[in-house]
């Protein structure tokens, strides 16, 4: 498996050279978006990535950080098909599954790209579904999801709004903490994961390795995404400080990274 990190920054104001959270996961000749931050169209199409080989998008959350990019990447979807018939006939008859806590979102989506050109119509179909803990995809990609308190706990008969996955191929498994509370809310999934995917806008990544180290869980390397203040203003002090708990299990990545599994 190979994670492409589209976009390594959290929501904050816009950084040179950084854009909003989404990375994409390829396996067996597919790929698997988590998150659709603003740029993940633009940035994995010029990286040589197959956008029509996507056999799933899957959103952690609605914030504007995690979603900004997932209209223009739906709408290129459509796009790619119009500029080539080879593209048309890859795609005539699929199904692409988005899996999204928050169903109104996506039809919000769908109501801009229904007024941009050509209504929409396509030669494949969006297929929306309301994530909920448990398996969402068990073919190609095996992808488990399970809530965290990112958002808090939700009013009672009200769904969970904040998901993290794990995802499992070629005999791997990973963890991809989207936006969360607290670590032990992943914890009792991190066990024998080859990578741990964490975000830092909302924690210190040397106080996450401490926490790692402490809670016995064995997993492999830890992959830090989605940086806070800490890590852009810092970026090599901060790492040195995670590696001095962790050592090379640790990385910090960039938009553009690159990491095999």
């Amino acid at each position: 498996m190979i994670l492409h990190v589209l976009g390594s920054c959290s929501g904050t104001e816009p950084y040179p050279a950084r854009h909003h959270t989404s990375v994409t996961l390829e396996t067996e000749g597919s790929l698997y978006f988590f998150d659709a931050g603003e740029n993940c169209c633009y940035t994995s199409y010029t990286m040589g990535l197959d956008q029509l080989s996507t056999q799933g998008i899957f959103i952690s959350h609605t914030h504007m950080d995690h979603t900004g990019g997932l209209p223009h990447l739906l709408w290129n979807l459509r796009k790619l098909c119009l500029i080539d018939p080879a593209n048309k006939a890859r795609m005539q008859g699929r199904k692409i599954p988005v899996y999204i806590p928050d169903l109104s979102v996506f039809e919000g989506i769908y109501q801009m790209l229904l007024g941009s050109e050509g209504h929409y119509e396509t030669v494949f179909e969006l297929e929306p579904h309301l994530i909920a803990d448990g398996p969402l995809c068990e073919k190609g990609l095996k992808v488990e999801a399970f809530h965290n308190l990112h958002l808090g706990q939700p009013s009672a008969g009200e769904p969970w709004k904040s998901f993290s996955f794990t995802a499992q191929a070629e005999g791997r498994k990973i963890l991809y903490s989207g936006d969360f509370g607290q670590l032990p809310e992943l914890l009792p999934h991190a066990h024998q994961a080859d990578l741990l995917f964490l975000e830092t806008g909302h924690h210190r990544a040397c106080d996450l390795c401490r926490e790692l180290l402490e809670s016995r869980v064995d997993f492999g390397k830890v992959v830090f995404y989605h940086h806070g203040v800490e890590i852009l203003q810092d970026f090599e002090g901060e790492l040195a400080l995670a590696k001095q708990v962790l050592g090379d299990r640790v990385l910090f990545t960039n938009d553009g990274s690159r990491i095999e599994v």
